[in-house]
């Protein structure tokens, strides 16, 4: 066994692994705004070791161009659907996305108020 082959064997279980730890993170949240911190581990640092991965594999290959493409896609789009998609919550749950005087505040606590 090569170098690069033990190299690309193990950044290939850090990139299940991330996964998985996202997936377990998502699962293990209470409240689905919580859940969506979990996705940048697949999104972005999975997404990253994959290209690194192939890059030692086959080098400047049209298959790296393509994964590290991707890659830079989710690490920029990340942040953006993460937001969206914790405004929509919070328009599903008070009926509108603008804060309001009389909204909960989440883990905001009353010696902060003050």
């Amino acid at each position: 066994m090569t170098i690069g082959v033990a190299t690309d064997n193990v950044l290939l279980i850090l990139v299940v692994l991330f996964c998985w730890l996202g997936v377990l993170g998502m699962w293990r949240m209470k409240e689905p705004v919580q859940a969506l911190h979990y996705l940048s581990l697949p999104a972005t640092g999975a997404a990253v070791l994959l290209a690194f991965a192939i890059l030692l594999s086959q080098g400047l290959s049209q298959v790296f161009w393509k994964v590290l493409l991707i890659a830079m896609i989710l690490w920029a789009f990340n942040s953006v659907v993460t937001h969206a998609t914790a405004r929509a919550f919070r328009a599903r749950q008070l009926g509108h996305w603008q804060p309001l005087d009389g909204d909960p505040m989440e883990m905001v606590d009353e010696e902060s108020k003050k």
